[in-house]
């Protein structure tokens, strides 16, 4: 009998200690379950596979102090000590997915962490996303972030717009998808109608404030921009989505993913068309685009290809209204190719003629690779290729046979000056580039040291497209200007994040910068240069982690930047008279190491402090960026509608950034966000002629509101989404002459075409609601949403630069549905 007691004694532990730990695996932003996740006692060979719907069993002699681990391809590992979990109930364990690993190191040492990153900054996630975008483009879909404004040529946020961060325009923000820069690198501005929906296909947008470069890529003054796409889905999905709203805008769009096929390779596609009469007179929109992405994993090697773009088309509105016009139901749907007004009303117009037109294509070509060479040290590449060709058509009323070279002198015997002219501009752009980067992960942090070379080749023509009175002689082939641009981009750094203990966080990184811009094999003016410069971008910041909720930071930037190529001379603009703008040698020619316009220098203290717990989020942050040189607008447009600018020897901007987020429940969410700034001239001028110049010392730069404002409400109900969200930005002035133009214009009569230059303070509020359809579950996602934009239809102008003033739709709305 005790025999059978000592055996009873010795198999009850054992027989106890034989567990089952029941749970699922699933997405932590979709909530999508996810199979095949690997699930494993850490050092033993107990384990499991999920299951297609995401679950498994683990069975198995559990001690406390052992851990489980979860893996799954294209997620981050998850580790959970055995004594945190109930085995009385269902574990649900939520996976947090990775950027994709080729990605990973192009952007992950800008994407701050935070509590622990030292600088001012915003991020927007996948779920995010896929909660509430539409059809808008990219600025519009981030104008509620802090100290973020935007405005649309056409009003309806789809074609032509254009971002602000603090005031500056996206030309000084660097914008990149992948890592790879998008500025175009003539005139640095982004052109987001050139890769249209793109956000569908995104997976994060870290929006950072101040100065950038390095790691961030081309220098920055206003911000950088990083869109990441990743299409990588465990599960084969195909979904279709058709939206219709005001204007007659409509989107029709599929997406189909394989899924991860072997554990090896992942294939994505994505089609779509954006449809749109514009909100403004002729302002059309038809936008293709296409998304493309190849994934193969390997042990040690990740290799990525992209293929992304659209050929789009539409009708040209780049010139804004005059300001009686914008609380006018009709006027403010005005186009015109040429106008000219007084405070009473329009004085004189040209309409602008449904030929002036776009048609442009802008295919990008991405090979991205991430190969660890060891558990410390990873190389990643990323070999891209863009290239565009397109034309746009515009008005050449004002062209004589002189300027469109027309004369005896060329050939031609005309017998009076063309009429009813179409000038046909056409460009042809070729840009390649390789950027390499090492990332070493050492005892306290992360070094990376890269290099960005980038290359870029243009052809810009002219011809006439129509015109009345031609000579015979012309051939549709003539050119009547012709020029070759091109720049040269090697940028290299080293950038460290250090972290001596778990308080305090050393970020250190230093940029060296060669552009080199080229201009030449002109037709008629035969001018040739080119210009360049090295430039020494350095940054430093420290964080420190008051406790685990609390912290505090300071940074510190100097950044130089340089000015476009259309600053040292419009080619296209010839026709009309623009000359380079370097000094002028006695004989007419010019000195092309002399230009009137230099680079700008900044220098950017941040000092901040976040608050993170729980369901709180708080945020505070001072900056004040000083300037030598900066190149500010001078309040006129060139003849595309782009703003002319200029040096101002010394500024400063300074101000004041607070944001909250607090989560009440997982039913309610209120976000917001303000910011107070100054933005001044502490020294400058404005030449009127080559003897008489106006002092703007101590006037408020031009296109800097002082404050900004917003609010956000989401409300989730089951499958119910709900989101409102409300705008405000306060007054500022189109121009530098601020308050003083009317004593300017008492001393200088007609220097400026116009007596009102304040943009009036506006609110705009909109309107999202979207529904999940649980009929088609089966399927998977699927839903019906309705967004209503300017709900309490505000007439006002988004942004005005000298006499000209851009005002947004009315109220308007868009509904849609989505089957996946």
């Amino acid at each position: 009998m005790w025999r059978l007691i000592i055996l009873f004694l010795f198999f009850v532990p054992l027989i106890t200690a034989q567990q089952n730990l029941k749970g699922k695996i699933i997405d932590s932003e979709t909530l999508n379950p996810l199979p095949n996740a690997n699930i494993i006692i850490e050092g033993t060979s107990i384990g499991a596979i999920s299951k297609e719907n995401g679950e498994f069993t683990l069975t198995g002699n559990f001690s406390q102090s052992q851990t489980l681990q979860i893996s799954f391809v294209g997620y981050y590992t998850k580790k959970i000590l055995l004594r945190n979990i109930n085995f009385s109930e269902n574990l649900v364990i939520k996976m947090e997915q990775k950027i994709i690993p080729a990605q990973t190191v192009l952007v992950e040492g800008s994407i701050g962490k935070e509590g622990v990153t030292p600088l001012a900054f915003s991020k927007i996630t996948q779920k995010e996303i896929e909660q509430n975008y539409t059809v808008q483009d990219v600025p519009k879909y981030l104008s509620s972030l802090p100290s973020t404004t935007f405005y649309s040529e056409n009003g309806n946020g789809i074609g032509y717009n254009y971002l602000n961060i603090r005031g500056f325009d996206q030309r000084r923000i660097s914008v990149s998808v992948n890592g790879i820069p998008q500025n175009d690198p003539e005139d640095q501005n982004v052109y987001w109608l050139d890769f249209p929906d793109l956000l569908a296909s995104t997976a994060a947008i870290q929006v950072q404030r101040g100065a950038g470069s390095g790691v961030i890529g081309y220098p920055a003054i206003g911000g950088s921009i990083n869109i990441i796409t990743s299409t990588f889905s465990s599960l084969p999905r195909l979904n279709f989505s058709a939206s219709s709203g005001s204007y007659n805008t409509r989107k029709y769009s599929a997406d189909v993913s394989s899924g991860l096929i072997d554990g090896k390779y992942s294939v994505y596609a994505k089609l779509s068309q954006i449809l749109s009469s514009g909100y403004r007179n002729n302002s059309w929109v038809k936008f293709n685009a296409y998304y493309l992405s190849a994934v193969r994993y390997d042990d040690n090697l990740t290799t990525q290809i992209n293929l992304y773009g659209g050929p789009i088309a539409d009708g040209l509105a780049y010139y804004g209204l005059p300001k009686f016009a914008i609380k006018n139901e009709s006027l403010r749907k005005a186009n015109y190719s040429y106008w000219e007004a007084d405070k009473t009303g329009y004085t004189y117009t040209i309409l602008r003629k449904p030929t002036e037109i776009e048609n442009f294509s802008q295919p990008h070509y991405e090979v991205l690779n991430q190969l660890i060479i060891n558990n410390d040290l990873t190389l990643n590449s990323a070999l891209f290729l863009v290239t565009g060709t397109g034309f746009f058509n515009y008005d050449g009323t004002g062209l004589d046979t002189t300027a469109l070279h027309l004369t005896s002198k060329y050939g031609f015997h005309p017998s009076e000056n063309p009429s009813n002219i179409l000038i046909k501009a056409e460009v042809d752009n070729t840009q390649y580039g390789w950027i390499p980067r090492l990332s070493y992960k050492h005892n306290h942090g992360e070094l990376i040291v890269g290099a960005e070379f980038r290359f870029h080749k243009s052809i810009h023509w002219g011809s006439v497209e129509y015109a009345s009175n031609l000579p015979e002689e012309l051939s549709q082939n003539y050119r009547v200007y012709y020029f070759n641009g091109g720049m040269n981009i090697i940028n290299g750094f080293i950038h460290e994040s250090y972290t001596p203990d778990s308080k305090w966080n050393l970020l250190g990184e230093i940029q060296l910068a060669y552009h080199k811009y080229r201009f030449y094999k002109e037709q008629f003016y035969n001018n040739d240069f080119s210009v360049n410069g090295l430039y020494l971008n350095p940054r430093i910041g420290v964080n420190y982690k008051l406790n685990p909720v609390h912290n505090f930071y300071f940074s510190y930037a100097r950044v130089t930047r340089e000015p476009t190529l259309s600053t040292y001379y419009s080619g296209e603009d010839a026709i009309w008279g623009s000359t380079p703008q370097f000094e002028q040698n006695n004989n007419g020619t010019y000195n092309y190491s002399q230009p009137y316009v230099n680079p700008e220098t900044m220098n950017d203290f941040e000092l901040g402090s976040s608050f993170i717990k729980n369901n709180l989020n708080i945020s505070l942050n001072l900056y004040y960026m000083l300037f030598n040189n900066e190149i500010v607008n001078n309040g006129k447009l060139d003849i595309f509608g782009q703003p002319i600018t200029g040096n101002m020897k010394s500024t400063v901007h300074e101000g004041v950034e607070f944001s909250s987020k607090i989560k009440f429940s997982k039913t309610l969410q209120i976000y917001t966000n303000a910011t107070f700034s100054r933005n001044q001239i502490l020294t400058g001028k404005y030449f009127i002629n080559s003897s008489e110049a106006i002092d703007l010392s101590g006037n408020v730069i031009g296109g800097f509101p002082a404050f900004l404002a917003n609010l956000g409400v989401n409300i989730s109900f089951d499958n119910l989404f709900i989101q409102l969200t409300g705008r405000y930005v306060g007054n500022f002035y189109s121009d530098n002459y601020g308050k003083k133009l009317s004593e300017y214009l008492k001393i200088y009569p007609g220097f400026v075409d116009y007596i009102d230059n304040q943009n009036n303070a506006y609110f705009t509020a909109d309107f999202f609601a979207s529904y999940q359809l649980k009929e088609f579950s089966a399927l998977g996602p699927s839903k019906i949403f309705i967004q209503v934009n300017n709900i309490f239809n505000n007439l006002y102008s988004a942004n005005a630069i000298g006499s000209q003033f851009y005002p947004p739709a009315d109220r308007n709305f868009l509904v849609g549905m989505q089957l996946g």
